[in-house]
């Protein structure tokens, strides 16, 4: 028989969403699958629309948990799977029919414990997003190193979204995700990375839809906890790769100065709210004059980030013009789900 694949759906009021998300996961073309779904104290109908799937599908099964964010809801779904592989599907997106089937044909065929895709399918909420219905239009996998893998990804080539792959379960361990930490997908899928030789990435972006709603991550109102989280997250990403990968620590520099840049940029201008956050604006700062000339002196950091660390070596207020004007022009990207196309 084929392995047990565990999908996990961390779902949070979205109600108007989950019903596409399961069914596109009920209707995978792998059949041996169990699907669990992980309620984090939603306050709509979302718990509700679960617990019907639960009733009229064997494989689906229901946690109802109090709200305590995207990383403890994954981590409950980890603690009840039982498959030898699991995925993760966020719930408000959907998947293409053949997606677990893809990513499971790559792990058999290129024998490794993780298969990826790029990234997934952007689209706006509201709009239509079409992915590709049969694993004959999909290109052969291929085995790359994790080392690459890890460089691709600081230079974000390749994305770090959780989502994007499918795992052996003995590399999530009991609990992986952070929680109470912002960019959890980046402050984890490194480390998954770093415990396997090899990974098989699928060149097909469209086996995965993910929306883009008003409420996500980066378009919410800034907060301190993205500081906080930015600040660690880096931290901690800078010390694994200098002791894991010594000579990718100019890379890591260019993804933790994104990173920091990212959020500095969503820090308010207007003198009242910009004043009440005045100390998380002087720690990024710390964060981003660090790394800036290493950056601007990194051939091949993205030219966006190059740019920013040439206007912060001449100094803050000019930066912060320069991060402000990007963002009212809407050129920042999403951290956890937006990339810049492959570079092989």
């Amino acid at each position: 028989m084929n392995p047990l694949v565990s999908v996990i759906i961390p779902v949070y009021n979205v109600e108007s969403y989950v019903s596409e998300c399961i069914e596109s996961v009920i209707a995978q073309t792998y059949s041996n699958i169990e699907i669990v779904v992980v309620n984090d104290g939603s306050t709509d109908g979302s718990g509700f629309s679960c617990d019907q799937y639960a009733c009229s599908d064997s494989r689906v099964v229901v946690v109802h948990k109090e709200n305590e964010g995207l990383s403890a809801a994954r981590n409950a779904g980890i603690a009840v799977c039982r498959g030898d592989f699991v995925a993760f599907v966020d719930g408000d997106d959907f998947v293409s029919p053949v997606f677990i089937e893809t990513l499971m044909h790559a792990i058999e065929v290129c024998d490794c414990e993780i298969a990826a895709i790029p990234c997934g399918t952007a689209f706006e909420d509201g709009s239509s997003c079409e992915l590709v219905a049969k694993a004959a239009f999909i290109p052969d996998a291929r085995v790359m190193d994790s080392y690459t893998v890890q460089k691709l990804m600081l230079y974000q080539r390749l994305d770090t979204g959780v989502p994007w792959r499918l795992y052996a379960r003995r590399i999530l361990g009991d609990a992986p995700f952070a929680v109470g930490l912002y960019y959890e997908d980046l402050a984890s899928v490194y480390k998954f990375i770093h415990d396997v030789d090899r990974v098989a990435l699928v060149d097909c972006r469209a086996l995965y839809a993910y929306r883009l709603r008003k409420s996500g991550i980066i378009s919410q109102a800034y907060s301190p906890i993205k500081a906080l989280s930015a600040i660690e997250v880096s931290r901690r990403l800078s010390s694994d790769m200098q002791e894991w990968y010594p000579d990718l620590a100019v890379a890591s520099a260019s993804r933790c100065f994104s990173l920091c840049r990212m959020v500095y940029a969503q820090i308010p201008v207007e003198y009242e709210l910009s004043s009440k956050f005045e100390n998380d604006r002087r720690a990024l700062w710390g964060e981003l004059k660090e790394r800036r000339k290493i950056v601007l002196s990194d051939s091949s950091a993205r030219k966006r980030e190059r740019l920013a660390a040439a206007i912060a070596l001449i100094g803050e207020a000019p930066f912060a013009l320069f991060c402000h004007a990007c963002r009212k022009a809407g050129l920042l990207l999403s951290l956890i789900h937006i990339s810049e196309p492959p570079r092989h």
